[in-house]
């Protein structure tokens, strides 16, 4: 592959990672703030609640899996507009992204596909939010050779 050619993906790569730093940073930060003010719209029940698996409450006491979840979304935003900068840099974390997104993804697909009556919007929210992500991050991955690549402990 060319220099030139490698400079293109790179780019693309850039700006795919620009947007999904920002969607991560826009969509779980605006659940944060709705679940942490405990927002009807999220509660079971609530006209938004099917965009979270849980409600904001599991029994009299807070949930405490969606926000940490919507944390581990909004450090992984930051970190795709870092590396929007110099995406071969941040080839270790792509890879780690690419991959812990397909898995959740399809751990997620299994759960849909199982409880259809009570997640079947998980097919046009998570599910398709992490295999585009894997996918993009597949497609326009940095390709570093062995050659190029840091010894370990360096």
């Amino acid at each position: 592959m060319s220099e030139r050619d490698e400079a293109k993906r790179m780019a693309k790569l850039a700006t795919f990672l620009r947007v999904y730093g920002l969607l991560s940073l826009a969509i779980f930060g605006s659940l944060i703030i709705g679940f942490l003010a405990e927002s009807p719209l999220l509660a079971e029940g609530g006209k938004l609640n099917w965009i979270i698996w849980n409600g904001i409450r599991c029994g009299g006491e807070p949930c405490h899996v969606p926000p940490m979840l919507f944390t581990i979304y909004l450090v992984w935003g930051v970190f795709f507009l870092l590396a929007a900068r110099r995406p071969p840099a941040y080839s270790s974390f792509l890879v780690f992204t690419m991959w812990a997104n397909f898995f959740h993804g399809a751990i997620m697909a299994v759960q849909a596909a199982m409880m259809m009556d009570r997640y079947w919007s998980k097919w046009l929210t998570d599910i398709p939010f992490a295999w585009i992500l894997a996918l993009g991050i597949y497609a326009w991955r940095p390709r570093v050779h062995l050659e190029e690549a840091p010894a370990a402990g360096s």
